[in-house]
Parts: C-alpha cells; sequence; structure tokens
C-alpha cells in the first residue's frame, strides 16, 4: 500500500478535499479550512497520488520541542478518510505510516479509524449515538423525554419567537458573554465567527435563534450540513433561556425543519429529550 507523508505546505488542497467530500466516512471537521482554522499546523498521510485515502496530524510541540499528535479545539472527532472501504488492513497501514518524529499523543477518531493493535498514540472511539431525521417529525419525538416536553410548554408560557436574523458576531459574542472573559473563549470567539463566515460562502449553513418578543436573543445555534448529517456549532442558551425553555424550543424548530429529509445528527446535541431512543 502506497501510503506518503506530506507535511502541510505541499498538501495538494483539492486532492485532500474532494477525499473528504467523497469519503464514505467524511464529515466537516476534516476539510482543509475547517483544520486551518482550528489545528493550525498539521500534516498529512496519504494512499495513493490521487489522494484515495487521507488521514490528518495534527500537530505540537511539547516542552521538550518533540512533536505529538493532538486534538483540535472545535474537532470533536477526526477520521482516516477514504473512499475506498476501510479495512483492518488499511487503517493498521496508516498508523504504521505516521513518521517516527510523532513521538505521542491523542486523538479522538470516528470507531472505524482506530487500529485494532495498540500503537504510541492514545487512540479514543468518538461517543455518541444517532437520531436519524428521516422519519415524520411525530415518530422522531414519540419517545423524547417528559422534560423535553415540560420545556416546551415553559417556552410556550414565555411566548418566545424564532429568528434567523443572526451573524457570526453576534452568535460569537453570545457564546463569550455566556461562557465569560479569558483566553480560551476569547480564541473559540475569533475562531467560531471564521468558521461560521467560510461555512456561509460554502452554502452550507446558518444561524437559528429564539428570542423574545421584545427581540433578546434567549438560545442560538450555528448549524452545518455536511455528509447528510447535521453538526452544530457555538450552541448557546443565556441564564433567562435556560429558565423558560428557550433551547428546546429552539431545536424543536430545527426538528420541525428537518424531520422527513435524510439526515442525521447526533442524539447528545439535542438536550432534554434523553441518551437512547426507547424501543
Amino acid at each position: 500500500m502506497n501510503i506518503r507523508f506530506i507535511p502541510q505546505e505541499e498538501i495538494d488542497r483539492q486532492l485532500y478535499n474532494s477525499c473528504v467530500h467523497f469519503a464514505t466516512n467524511g464529515s466537516i471537521y476534516g476539510y482543509d479550512w475547517w483544520l486551518n482554522n482550528t489545528a493550525r499546523d498539521w500534516d498529512l498521510l496519504v494512499e495513493g497520488d490521487k489522494y484515495v485515502s487521507a488521514l490528518p496530524l495534527p500537530k505540537t510541540k511539547n516542552w521538550l520541542g518533540r512533536l505529538q499528535l493532538e486534538q483540535p479545539r472545535l474537532v470533536p472527532e477526526l477520521a482516516l478518510y477514504s473512499v475506498k472501504p476501510l479495512s483492518k488492513k488499511r487503517v493498521a497501514s496508516f498508523w504504521e505510516a505516521v513518521p517516527a518524529e510523532f513521538k505521542r499523543g491523542s486523538l479522538t477518531l470516528e470507531p472505524w479509524s482506530i487500529p485494532d493493535e495498540k500503537t504510541r498514540f492514545q487512540l479514543t472511539e468518538a461517543t455518541g449515538s444517532v437520531l436519524d431525521l428521516s422519519r415524520p417529525y411525530e415518530e422522531v419525538t414519540d419517545n423524547f423525554d417528559p422534560a423535553w416536553f415540560n420545556e416546551l410548554a415553559k417556552a410556550e408560557l414565555a411566548d418566545l419567537m424564532p429568528t434567523g436574523n443572526l451573524k457570526p458576531e453576534r452568535i460569537a459574542a453570545l457564546y463569550r458573554d455566556f461562557h465569560g472573559a479569558g483566553t480560551e473563549t476569547d480564541w473559540h470567539f475569533h475562531a467560531m465567527q471564521r468558521l461560521m463566515y467560510q461555512t456561509l460562502h460554502r452554502g452550507w449553513g446558518g444561524p437559528w435563534g429564539i428570542q423574545t418578543r421584545e427581540g433578546e436573543v434567549l438560545a442560538a445555534v450555528f448549524l452545518i450540513y455536511s455528509h447528510g448529517r447535521l453538526f452544530p456549532l457555538a450552541k448557546t442558551v443565556t441564564e433567562v433561556g435556560k429558565k423558560t425553555g428557550a433551547e428546546a424550543k429552539l431545536w424543536d424548530n430545527i426538528l420541525h425543519a428537518h424531520c422527513g429529509r435524510p439526515l442525521r445528527i447526533k442524539r447528545e446535541e439535542i438536550p432534554y429529550i434523553g441518551e437512547t431512543e426507547k424501543n
């Protein structure tokens, strides 16, 4: 198997993004523009001249100056992206091909990208269950936890209303206000704006919000569409929103708009609905 290491500055962006786009396990987190705004420093392992498989290697240096793998912020999971089946041999070959200069580190990956044999890296399987939105709204929500319906009742009493008129700066500011000032929050404030504008430029997503009749935004999220999935970014609910069911109302609007379409979302992204579906 022809696996090559390619440093960041030599990556063919078109070939790499094409691999992520058409991969059977592709996701928004794999695209070069997402990694450029989150990992910053990353290299690549590729299979073949046409990049039929590709494994991003986000990297940092420790205090001794040694290279190590590190999970980027705003990237819940990565993968060995491939337009070919992810056989055990293919996965193992890629991890064996990681250059020796990468001494250690940890990554969270989708389950099929983790080799059977241990490596020098700590590889964690991404968790979460799938909520299938292809069914009608009534079927999707039928087994939701009672807490979901209690929150919707609060929102009804509070007379909340939807809004989509939210710029990335506004959503990021809500996130910063809720989480408080600090180095980590400031990083998210700027990074999320860049990601939202990149997404808007491609027409792959947009803002969703809930506000009072007076225009006070109580809950918001920037929703991204990729590979038949919904990826929420910058989820925020204010303290008033928590008391008035704004977050459940927000997601109820999203479900009403997306149920019946061939889409999926991680169940854990939606509050109050319970951990698993009941049969």
